[in-house]
C-alpha cells in the first residue's frame, strides 16, 4: 500500500470518528441548528402568552368560602385563619410526639387544605387578541414540532446524504 492509500485512509477513519464523536440532537447526524431554532421559538411564543395572562386573586376560596357560606350566613363572612387550624393542630401533636398517626393525619390533611386554598382563589384572565393568541400558540406548535424532528435522522429523509467512505 502506498503512502497517499495509507494517508487517505487514515482521513477517512478520523472522518468517521469525528461523526460518530459529533452527532446532533438525539444521535442522528445534522438537526441541532433545527433543535436550537425550535427551542428559540418555543420559548419566544411561550413568553410571549405568559406575558399576556393577568393573575388575580379571588377574597375567599374553596373552603373558606365553604364554611363561610355555612356557617357565616348570606356571604363568606368566615376568617381564612380557620383553613391554618388543622396543620397547627397536627404542629402540635408532632411536637409533642413525632409517632402519632393522628398527628401526621392531621398535619397532611391541613397541608392539604392550605394547597386546595391557595389554588382555588387564583384566577388568570388573557386580555389579548385572538390573532395575538393564535400567533402565540403557532409559535410555540412549531418550535415543539421542530424540535421533534430535530431528532429524526435526516439522512434518511432524504436530507443531506452522508459521504460516502471510497
Amino acid at each position: 500500500m502506498s503512502g497517499r492509500q495509507e494517508f487517505e485512509r487514515d482521513i477517512d477513519e478520523v472522518r468517521s470518528m469525528h461523526e460518530d464523536l459529533v452527532r446532533g440532537a438525539g444521535g442522528t447526524p445534522g438537526g441541532t441548528w433545527l433543535f436550537f431554532a425550535g427551542l428559540v421559538l418555543a420559548a419566544a411564543g411561550l413568553w410571549f402568552f405568559l406575558s399576556n395572562v393577568h393573575v388575580m386573586t379571588e377574597p375567599f376560596g374553596m373552603v373558606s368560602g365553604f364554611l363561610g357560606g355555612r356557617f357565616g350566613g348570606a356571604g363568606p363572612a368566615m376568617s381564612t385563619g380557620i383553613v391554618f387550624m388543622p396543620i397547627f393542630a397536627g404542629l402540635v401533636l408532632l411536637f409533642y410526639d413525632a409517632r402519632l398517626k393522628w398527628g401526621w393525619a392531621l398535619f397532611y390533611v391541613g397541608l392539604a387544605i392550605i394547597v386546595i386554598e391557595i389554588l382555588s382563589r387564583i384566577r388568570f384572565q388573557m386580555g389579548m387578541p385572538v390573532s395575538n393568541l393564535l400567533l402565540m400558540l403557532g409559535m410555540i406548535a412549531a418550535g415543539i414540532g421542530m424540535m421533534l424532528r430535530s431528532f429524526r435522522d435526516q439522512a434518511a429523509d432524504g436530507g443531506p446524504a452522508k459521504r460516502s467512505s471510497t
